[in-house]
């Protein structure tokens, strides 16, 4: 291989980890889930659940209601690709 592809491929490598590692540190939507609380006044919550360095979150989705499919129309079914900041 020429010194350029090798350049090349290392400048590829590098933004790649930079990159998930930005995403990393805004947190990466790997799941949503609907929880029942019924400790709560028994109702279902539609939560987002993204991926950090140190472990998943659960961050609430937006979405509360009687049913799964309750809870995740009001929140408009919607997780964003990366979460917020911590």
């Amino acid at each position: 291989m020429t010194a350029g592809i090798t350049l090349g491929w290392a400048f590829f490598g590098l933004v790649v980890a930079l990159l998930l590692g930005y995403g990393l540190t805004r947190g990466i939507f790997v799941g949503s889930t609907t929880e029942y609380h019924a400790s709560m006044g028994g109702f279902y919550s539609y939560n987002c659940r993204y991926l950090y360095p140190d472990g998943v979150r659960v961050k609430f989705g937006g979405g509360t209601g009687k049913t799964p499919n309750e809870a995740k129309a009001s929140s408009d079914g919607f997780c964003p690709l990366l979460g917020s900041e911590r």
